[in-house]
C-alpha cells in the first residue's frame, strides 16, 4: 500500500516541478480517492531539515525531497 509521501512525489513526478499544495491534492485524489485529507502538513514534512524542515516529522529522510518555494508551494528537489 502507498503511504501519503510516496503519493506525493508521484503527484510531483507526473505533473512537473514546482507545485501548489491543491495541485497535489487535486491529482492525488483523482489517482487514489479521498484516503488522505491534510497535504500541507505531509508536504511540510517533508522538507529536508536543512531546507527548514519540520524538526518533529516523523517522515522518513528518503521522503523529504521537497523545498519551499512560498507558502503553499513546494517544488522537487531529490532524484
Amino acid at each position: 500500500m502507498k503511504t501519503q509521501a510516496e503519493a506525493v512525489l508521484e503527484a510531483f513526478k507526473a505533473l512537473g516541478n514546482e507545485r501548489s499544495i491543491a495541485d497535489i491534492k487535486e491529482w492525488v485524489t483523482k489517482q487514489y480517492g479521498e484516503k488522505w485529507k491534510d497535504y500541507g502538513t505531509i508536504m511540510a514534512d517533508m522538507v529536508p531539515r536543512e531546507l527548514g524542515g519540520n524538526n518533529s516529522s516523523t517522515v522518513p529522510t528518503r521522503y523529504r525531497q521537497l523545498g519551499r518555494v512560498r507558502p503553499g508551494v513546494y517544488r522537487l528537489i531529490g532524484v
